[in-house]
């Protein structure tokens, strides 16, 4: 693997001014390329010791073609208000060893700030003391990733902010310009509140910083990709089984499930899925929704990451998760986003239940 510069390629002042078009600078091919290919590895910070990955699994996904590690990192773990100091001390060595086992297989790594319901609730409730939280576990998190100046290491100011998106513009803004002064070469990653959804992005007024990689997740359709979903008993989508992609309204399989649907008197959900059927589901569908992005990315010589996309195993038809990965990847790719998917082993996962590479997957994210 060719050796990642450090550098990040900054246009001159004269430069900017003779071509306005061109006044934002870009982060320099040779970093970006490594973000190309990649998955989610969720639970190393802190380390949930049954999730350990083995290191030989990661070593054959690094020899098959995954090139980068987006490693959530809890952010409470290093909130005084969360946390102490004790455990804040355990989660970031905890965060040392798992960049140490995957730097050490040459993946570069995003190091991801994903805090739980405990900041979420206080980013909603209270947006100021929440980003004086955010900006505490920063300090703590940059002061590891600084010792590691040399390695590949990127930073992602924060997963899906629980907040309205004008108030978190400001915030990043300000925590970007914070970080900068600790990391002063590291590329950061940052994306649009609350769910960095495609189209929020595509709006979505760069950051000042130069050296930044804009981040979307996509799960569309939600009713296809979150089918069965396990962790909210209450949610609609937890009934839900069968569904297929592509697909259109029209489609038997469709009808029957909506006839099922409403014949066991659950007609709200039959409803939600008849109208999230008004357009077909396909790779059409995939392509309109990622346009203006692209667009986007290339007015502002902004560079974009897809880095979270997946579809949960439970009840969705295998041919079908399989043809969603392929047609989102497909279209990333086209569109010159770099990908990681979600995650590693748990429901949307690339290795199967028993911890072996589930190969048609990994097929269809890495054709041969």
């Amino acid at each position: 693997m060719t050796p990642i510069s450090r550098r990040v390629a900054l246009t001159s002042l004269g430069a900017a001014l003779m071509a306005p078009r061109m006044a934002r600078a870009s982060v320099a091919d040779d970093r970006l390329k490594p973000l190309a290919r990649g998955f989610n590895l969720p639970d190393q910070a802190p380390l949930n010791p049954d999730k350990r990955p083995d290191r030989a699994t990661l070593l054959w996904l690094r020899r098959r073609g995954m090139s980068h590690v987006r490693l959530p990192f809890l952010g409470e773990a290093a909130m005084a208000r969360f946390s102490d100091s004790l455990r804040t001390k355990t989660v970031l060595d905890d965060l040392d060893r798992a960049l140490d086992l995957l730097l050490d297989l040459d993946f570069v790594v995003s190091v991801d700030m994903h805090p739980g319901g405990e900041f979420q609730k206080l980013h909603r409730a209270a947006p100021q003391a929440a980003l004086a939280a955010l900006t505490e576990a920063w300090r703590s998190v940059a002061a590891r990733i600084a010792r590691r100046s040399r390695e590949p290491i990127f930073a992602e100011l924060l997963n899906e902010p629980n907040v309205d998106d004008a108030i978190w513009r400001e915030q990043a803004e300000a925590l970007a310009t914070e970080l900068r002064a600790l990391l002063p070469a590291t590329t950061f990653i940052a994306g649009p509140a609350p769910y960095q959804r495609v189209e929020a992005l595509a709006t979505w007024r760069p950051l000042g910083d130069l050296n930044i990689v804009y981040a979307f997740h996509y799960y569309d359709p939600m009713l296809f990709t979150h089918q069965g979903l396990t962790w909210d008993a209450a949610d609609p989508l937890s009934r839900l089984a069968g569904v297929p992609y592509p697909a259109r309204r029209d489609d038997p399989a469709l009808v029957r499930l909506v006839e099922n649907l409403r014949r066991r008197g659950d007609d709200s959900l039959a409803d939600e899925l008849d109208r999230a059927l008004a357009r077909p589901w396909d790779k059409k569908m995939i392509e309109s929704q990622f346009s203006a992005l692209a667009a986007w990315s290339r007015a502002h010589s902004a560079p974009v990451i897809l880095n979270e996309f997946g579809v949960l195993r439970f009840k969705a038809p295998r041919a079908a998760r399989l043809a969603w990965l392929r047609d989102v990847r497909e279209t990333a790719e086209a569109n010159s986003f770099g990908w990681a998917h979600w995650d590693y082993r748990e429901g949307f996962g690339l290795l199967l239940e028993d911890g072996r590479p589930d190969a048609p997957l990994i097929d269809a994210l890495l054709p041969r």
